[in-house]
Formats: structure tokens, sequence, C-alpha cells
């Protein structure tokens, strides 16, 4: 059974994450939800560090751990992927926001991040070490986006170049992280477990 964890955004919606994923199992995945205490005053570097060790005291088995994060766990994914690549396989990102943007007022990173400083650090971090992603560690990212419209995360954010960048038939961010995990969950689970997705194209970028 392949290790996935699982990072819930600022709600820390732990029980939200568990039901939209209960039926990962059927597909050899055990989903283990960590909750980042996202409004607490604690900075994201310290978060980072504790991530990092509960992962990598996890029991070991055959293959790698992954990592999923959705809406401001996306970041924190992407993060402590690039931190333990000898211990992680691959990053997910869930509709979340990886790059501040040039947005302002309500979609800007500034009021979306207004109840987590660590959040904002959070994307700051990955921002930065964006550009210096390597051709195979691309590869080993997937990002999922609503198709409709987010009105939390801005599209443009939310897409790495070079990574497998899925959107879905959905509107709304919440509702379109539940589907992402529930109704379109083999988009995230074929990716984990190198399988390929029959509904796919040959693209780097495809849309359900």
């Amino acid at each position: 059974m392949k290790k996935v964890i699982i990072i819930p955004g600022l709600g820390d919606h732990m029980k939200l994450t568990k039901i939209a994923t209960k039926n990962w199992q059927k597909y050899g995945i055990e989903p283990i939800v960590y909750i980042m205490n996202w409004s607490d005053k604690e900075n994201f570097e310290s978060k980072l560090n504790k991530l990092s060790e509960f992962i990598k005291d996890l029991p070991k088995n055959d293959s790698k751990i992954s990592v999923v994060g959705c809406s401001a766990g996306a970041s924190a994914a992407l993060n402590v992927f690039l931190k333990n690549q000898d211990t992680i396989d691959k990053a997910v990102s869930v509709c979340g926001r990886l790059r501040v943007g040039n947005q302002t007022g309500f979609m800007s990173l500034k009021t979306r991040a207004k109840t987590s400083s660590s959040f904002a650090e959070s994307v700051k971090l990955f921002e930065n070490q964006e550009k210096s992603l390597t051709d195979d560690q691309r590869n080993k990212i997937l990002t999922i986006r609503s198709l409709f419209g987010d009105e939390l995360v801005p599209a443009p954010t939310s897409t790495i170049n070079g990574a497998k960048n899925v959107t879905i038939p959905t509107i709304e961010h919440t509702l379109s992280i539940y589907l992402a995990l529930s109704f379109f969950s083999e988009k995230i689970t074929n990716f984990l477990k190198n399988q390929a997705d029959p509904k796919a194209s040959a693209e780097s970028s495809e849309t359900c």
C-alpha cells in the first residue's frame, strides 16, 4: 500500500479530507491527513521541518511516499517534496496557489493569507524555488485546477511549466477540491502510481 500525505488548506479540514479520500485504498493508496495548523503563529520554516520529520518517521515499505496539498496545503506539499527528494516520490497541488501573483484586493495573496502568515511564507518559498526545478522534478508534479473558475485561487498562480497540469470541469474553490479528491480521484491516484490515465492526451496539460 503506497502511503500518501494529504495536507488540507487554511481551514485544516481533516474530517472532510478523510471523507473525500475514503475510497483511495481500493487503488492501493493509504491516505494520511496531516494538519498544518495554519492559523497559529508558528512560522512556515518550523512547520516545514515538523512535516519533514513526520514523513521521515513513517514506516517504510518498498515505495516512496508522495504528498498531496489542497489549497494552502499545495505550496507546503511542493516545499516538502523539494526538501525531501530522497524520501518523497511525487507531489500534487489541488486548487493551490503556488506563486504570489499580481492580483490586488480580494484575490491577492495579502488578503488570502490575512489569517495565516505561514501560508504566505510557504507560497513565497516555493515561488523562489520554482525556477530551479529540474525537468525530472517537474515530471513528478501534478497540478489540478477548476476549469470554470476558482474565486480564491487565480488560475495563473496554480500551474507549473513542465509539470502535468490538469483542469477539471468544476466551479468554486471548496467544491472543486472535494470533487478532485473524490469524483476525479483517478487523476491523482493514476499519477501517483505511475499509471496512464485512459482519458488523458499525450500533452503535458489536459482538460477532462
